[in-house]
């Protein structure tokens, strides 16, 4: 069976945002620029708060740090259930790529609805992520921009997993996706005329 470079591309880049994506969800989506002395919080997941931020435990949970903010813990939620679906999809996407590959060329439309599928729950995850960072969410709740944090090494993994995933719909769309021949097929020699 030949294999189309498309196909394969494919794959690997699926791969590669599965893995950009299964890495980056636990890292910190902010870190503090200015540190302030002893027992601040340096980094935030999307499941809690770091004084170490490469330290495996959490220090507080995030809904014990925004405890006062509604909103931003809702959302915090919200974020977290969509990066489990996202890494379930894009997990999904890469494992039926690679069948692709083999045996089960009609996979494609299905790769092809995982992959926006994915792109969609990755997107609420990263805009959920910008939305905190920029937005106040009443008095007690001061965005993190106006408290010196910046996007961590997990937020640019999650947009570079989207990039990906994007790029991936697109390939999935191309038409030489599919071999144009197949084992069973055969080829006719050239007639006279050609």
């Amino acid at each position: 069976m030949k294999y189309g470079i498309t196909l394969i591309l494919y794959v690997v880049l699926q791969f590669v945002a599965f893995l950009l994506l299964l890495v980056g969800t636990p890292l910190d989506m902010f870190r503090k620029t200015k540190l302030t002395g002893y027992g601040t919080v340096k980094c935030i997941t999307l499941w809690g708060v770091k004084e170490n931020c490469a330290s495996l435990d959490y220090d507080l949970t995030i809904y014990l740090f925004f405890s006062s903010c509604e909103t931003r813990t809702a959302l915090f939620r919200i974020a977290q259930s969509f990066a489990v679906i996202s890494v379930l999809v894009y997990g999904a996407a890469f494992s039926l790529g690679f069948a692709m590959l083999f045996w089960c060329h009609f996979l494609r439309l299905v790769c092809l609805v995982l992959n926006v599928v994915g792109a969609i729950t990755l997107c609420v995850v990263w805009a959920i992520v910008v939305t905190v960072f920029h937005r106040m969410d009443g008095p007690l709740c001061v965005s993190l921009r106006d408290f010196h944090f910046v996007f961590g090494t997990g937020f640019f993994f999650l947009v570079l997993a989207w990039c990906l995933d994007t790029l991936n719909i697109i390939i999935l769309l191309l038409p030489c996706t599919v071999s144009a021949t197949t084992d069973n097929e055969k080829t006719e020699p050239p007639t006279a005329q050609e």
